[in-house]
């Protein structure tokens, strides 16, 4: 045990003796001068930097000296070579070199000067190029290289007199070299380093069809030689490659058609810079039915060119699938492709839980969770401003199906209302029904006011009615409706409604005559009043509506009598054209030697009131015989000694005519229809028998009659002859009548004809 503590306490007797030795060490020997580095400019000077050590100097100086061979030189003072010197109190010097090149060898010092004497730093010797500044470098060009799209071509020269480095040496890869590039347009650039063999280098780091900016700069071998200026700025274009990616591609279907075809836009974004590779020159639309069918009328989707981002074409219904590609001069992208279902396929689901949240005045985030029985292959989120008087771009964006967020940045602008819709991909079944929002990113008070309408009023109620403020005025969601309405010598009064109705009743209201106007509020506040309203109300008040439709209708009811009348004046025009007018016939003037008082025709026109029988039977001649007052004869021409012979009367005679519709069968004497012309009363034939005229006839011509002939037209329809007789001795000429009569119907002789009606005329 006692040989065990014996050992530790040496152990550390030991390490506690080797640790003053060190510290007395490290106090006894300072730091020396140390050289850290020289940079020469060709031909004009060399800036060295040291560290000064622990001894205290005064000032330092700087001493270059051109050595035949790159050896170290001894400490004594060598006066042959040519030196250069620089002193200094600072840790830096520069001394010029003169003309001398830097390839030769040249052997660097530092010496500080201090109290206790000169210490000289360990002297450096190497060729001067190891530690030069290369001069720029002149770019000469930037050239694409064909079937190379992510290369350039990079070709640059030097002056050979002032550039250190021969030819033989940048070949063998003494150079170091750096390229720094940037995109037009862009503000990044970047610099990689390069293996430079030769004046002309191929650098591959580059985006197919992009425009480089491009400069160039060089060291010697390595880190100890600083890096040369940047040289001059040359642009170049990569060359074109096949599209590295497809348009991505959506579609919106409209409604079948009577033809059984729906016309389909296809849609699609332009690919970006970095996968069209090049300058589109063409989109390609091939379109194929489930059954392998192709499409023949591409409609607008023929020969697209590169500003084309939408065609539409007339598809049949079913399903069908339609595919995209965009063409460079290096080749076709892939193609992207959608599946449009039938319209009598169900559609699939659609996410759930949608929401949007406004992120700012010009951005807003969706989200949404994923269908819960079918999994989505992707989604489509589309937004537009919804407008009135002008239409607007829609905007939408395909995700993949693993995405349940959107941050939409693109199109949105504060105090605008946008729909957003969010539809769910379901590969070849097609996309999903879709769900939409209505989305202010941020709302504002409404910059117009409702235009309120009187509709109607009844008594003290009156109906109003007013049309919504149009949607780009409204900016922000109608929480409801301020009513207001008073008369000018009292305060207004007002209603709140709410933001959904358009159409309220004012009722118990006095009489009077008021003013009303609308103002419409959202959650940032209440907008300016609409157009104001002026509503009378009177004890006996009457509609709106009744004093406007009431004169429309008279005044149409008017328009059509005058219509009717006129029509009816063309009518009788046209139809009585040839009827003549007896007024003016000469008979009209015709005057016989008669004495009015002896003979007077009477002709009047009779009522179409009957206060006598019309209809007389044959079998009832006997009551006739009683009566005396009409005789019913048919077949006239068995009695010509009855048709009037002689002219007609004077006009001032008196007459009348009668109108009356008689019936008769062939063997029954009833009455059969007739129609009467108006006819001119005129004497009777003076050679009539004298068993058929009444004796005051045949004694004088005082006696008056009036004859009305009548034919029978067609159809049966029938005229009669009415006589009137006014002698003392009628009744004999009667029963002389009723006789013939009776013997002709005996005999067989009596045969449908048109009536003669004998009239007895009243006494005066």
């Amino acid at each position: 045990m006692e040989r065990l503590l014996t050992v530790v306490w040496t152990c550390l007797l030991g390490s506690g003796l080797a640790l003053a030795y060190s510290n007395a060490t490290s106090q006894t020997a300072p730091r020396p001068l140390r050289l850290i580095g020289c940079v020469f400019i060709i031909r004009t000077n060399v800036t060295c930097h040291w560290e000064p050590g622990d001894t205290p100097a005064a000032y330092y100086t700087l001493k270059v000296q051109i050595a035949p061979r790159c050896y170290v030189l001894n400490s004594s003072p060598n006066s042959s070579l040519k030196t250069f010197t620089c002193t200094t109190s600072g840790s830096s010097c520069t001394t010029g070199i003169g003309t001398s090149t830097v390839r030769i060898c040249f052997c660097i010092s530092v010496i500080s000067h201090g109290v206790s004497g000169n210490v000289s730093s360990a002297p450096r010797c190497q060729p001067g190029r190891k530690e030069v500044i290369l001069p720029p470098v002149i770019l000469n060009s930037v050239q694409q290289v064909n079937g190379a799209p992510q290369c350039l071509n990079v070709s640059w020269s030097c002056d050979l007199h002032l550039f250190p480095v021969a030819l033989s040496e940048i070949e063998s890869g003494d150079l170091n070299s750096q390229m720094e590039f940037a995109e037009k347009g862009e503000d990044i650039t970047q610099v990689r380093n390069l293996t430079v063999n030769g004046l002309c280098i191929l650098v591959c780091l580059f985006r197919p069809d992009t425009l480089y900016t491009i400069r160039l700069r060089h060291r010697y071998q390595g880190p100890a030689s600083p890096w040369s200026q940047w040289s001059n700025a040359v642009q170049g274009r990569t060359a074109e490659d096949t599209p590295s990616a497809a348009p991505v591609l959506w579609r919106e279907v409209g409604h079948v058609s009577r033809d059984r075809r729906r016309l389909v836009s296809l849609l699609w974004k332009p690919l970006p810079r970095f996968l069209a590779n090049g300058r589109v020159v063409l989109y390609d639309v091939f379109c194929q039915a489930e059954d392998g069918q192709i499409l023949s009328d591409y409609g607008s989707c023929r020969k697209l060119q590169r500003a084309n981002t939408s065609c539409s074409l007339p598809l049949p219904d079913g399903r069908w699938s339609c595919a995209l590609a965009a063409s460079n001069s290096a080749g076709t992208s892939p193609e992207d492709r959608v599946w449009i279902p039938g319209s009598s396929e169900t559609e699939p689901p659609a996410p759930v839980g949608f929401t949007a949240t406004p992120l700012g005045d010009s951005s807003m985030e969706v989200r949404w969770s994923p269908p819960p029985d079918l999994s989505a292959t992707g989604y489509v989120v589309e937004w537009f401003a919804v407008r009135e008087k002008s239409s607007s771009v829609l905007q939408w964006e395909k995700l993949d199906g693993s995405c349940t967020k959107l941050v939409i940045a693109e199109g949105l602008n504060p105090m605008e209302r946008y729909a957003v819709s969010l539809k769910a991909l379901y590969g070849e079944q097609g996309a999903g029904k879709n769900v939409t929002l209505h989305v202010y990113t941020r709302q504002g008070t409404p910059s117009a006011g409702p235009s309120v309408r009187v509709q109607q009023i009844s008594g003290s109620s009156v109906e109003l009615s007013w049309t919504p403020v149009p949607v780009e005025l409204l900016h922000g969601f109608i929480r409801n409706y301020a009513l207001f309405y008073g008369t000018k010598n009292q305060p207004a009064k007002s209603i709140t409604v709410p933001g959904h109705v358009h159409r309220y009743t004012l009722e118990n209201m006095p009489a009077g005559v008021y003013e009303v106007f609308i103002r419409a509020s959202t959650v940032a506040g209440t907008g300016p009043p609409g157009n104001l309203a002026n509503v009378h109300i009177g004890f006996e008040e009457i509609s709106l509506v009744m004093c406007v439709v009431v004169p429309l209708l008279l005044i149409s009811v008017m328009l059509v009598l005058m219509v009717l009348l006129a029509h009816t004046k063309i009518a009788k025009q046209k139809l009585f054209k040839g009827v003549p007018d007896p007024s003016n016939s000469t008979l009209s003037h015709w005057n016989p030697e008669t004495s009015a008082e002896s003979k007077r025709l009477v002709v009047e026109q009779e009522k179409l009131e009957v206060n006598c029988p019309e209809v007389i039977l044959v079998d009832k001649l006997q009551d006739l015989e009683r009566s005396h007052i009409y005789l019913h004869i048919c077949n006239p021409q068995m009695f010509p000694y009855l048709q009037p012979s002689s002219p007609p009367a004077k006009a001032s005679d008196k007459g009348y005519i009668r109108n009356t519709i008689i019936t008769q069968s062939e063997n029954d004497l009833s009455t059969s229809p007739c129609i009467y012309s108006n006819v001119l009363c005129s004497q009777f034939n003076q050679n009539l028998p004298p068993p058929f005229l009444p004796a005051s006839y045949q004694a004088s011509e005082n006696s008056t009659a009036c004859i009305d002939d009548t034919k029978q037209p067609a159809g049966g329809v029938r005229e009669s002859s009415v006589f009137h007789f006014t002698s003392s001795d009628e009744q004999q000429t009667f029963r002389l009548f009723l006789e013939e009569l009776r013997s002709q119907r005996s005999a067989g002789l009596l045969t449908p004809s048109p009536y003669i009606t004998i009239r007895q005329r009243p006494p005066d």
